[in-house]
């Protein structure tokens, strides 16, 4: 044999259980998921806490002036730009210059309108989505 080294001096100090048993033990019977029973519907005393919290519904189009222009010329110039192109027509300088123009300044009013997600809200360390 050859010499010990220190893992077998370290171990051999150690009682340890190497038996395994003969056998393996039987399963525990599983059940078939048809024979489950349903859990009961809670009565009107065991009302839950939901685990999301509801907010209200905003409107697809927006109520304010300013949003829905700053949205037509987000959409609006870029879609201008490419009609034009698909279409072969000449644009000028000044014209592809007003049109990204009118979409930076758009984009930025939007980013401006954008609500504030700080520690002055109410809900502030939630990061959860809003449906």
């Amino acid at each position: 044999m050859t010499e010990r080294d220190d893992f077998d001096k370290i171990v051999e100090g150690l009682d340890l259980d190497l038996s395994f048993p003969d056998e393996p033990a039987d399963p525990a019977p599983q059940e078939h998921p048809s024979m489950r029973r349903l859990p009961e519907s809670p009565g009107p005393d065991d009302t839950e806490e939901p685990f999301y919290r509801k907010v209200e519904q905003k409107p697809l189009v927006p109520r304010r002036r300013g949003i829905l222009l700053a949205w037509a010329g987000v959409v609006g110039a870029p879609l201008a730009l490419v009609l034009a192109t698909v279409a072969h027509v000449f644009v000028g300088q000044s014209i592809l210059a007003g049109a990204a123009l009118i979409f930076v300044a758009s984009a930025t009013y939007l980013f401006l309108q954008l609500p504030e997600h700080g520690p002055s809200r109410r809900d502030w360390p939630d990061d959860g989505a809003v449906l």
